[in-house]
């Protein structure tokens, strides 16, 4: 007796062959006007976790030898802070404060944070935003789908 076996998305995934999504390098672009030392904003997840923090110029949850600084000769512009995280698949929301409660501007310059897709800035004492991250398929599973379908496509003689 001849058998076929086709694997199919659903059948890798029932198997465990197919991976959860791959997290997702997100840019993250923080200018700061001259005090910095007032600035912070924290990236929480759906779930309520805080991924992601700055206060004052101390950046955590940042992916390591992604970070860059930029200082500015103008005396309005502290710099701006490069840098990127790994971030699951999901929506996530931004939460940025300024302790003096003058807002992320100095002089003619405002100072902003650009996550991903989001971006914002704070005019008073605090601002948010969110963006989304989308999931993307493990190599593994792109290559069992690839698979299956050439196995389902293979003609019978």
């Amino acid at each position: 007796m001849n058998k076929r076996f086709m694997l199919t998305a659903a059948g890798a995934a029932a198997t465990g062959l197919v991976g959860a999504a791959n997290a997702e390098l997100v840019d993250m672009e923080n200018g700061l006007d001259r005090w910095l030392g007032e600035h912070s904003w924290q990236v929480v997840s759906s779930g309520g976790a805080t991924v992601a923090s700055m206060a004052g110029g101390s950046y955590n949850g940042l992916v390591s030898g992604t970070f860059s600084y930029v200082t500015s000769t103008a005396t309005s512009i502290f710099g701006t802070a490069y840098g990127q995280m790994d971030l699951a698949s999901g929506t996530y929301n931004v939460q940025m404060q300024d302790s003096w409660g003058d807002g992320w501007a100095w002089g003619s310059y405002q100072g902003y944070l650009i996550i991903g897709s989001g971006s914002g800035t704070v005019s008073a004492s605090s601002g948010s935003f969110s963006f989304t991250v989308a999931g993307v398929p493990a190599p593994g599973a792109l290559a069992l789908l690839g698979l299956a379908g050439l196995a389902g496509s293979r003609r019978r003689k």
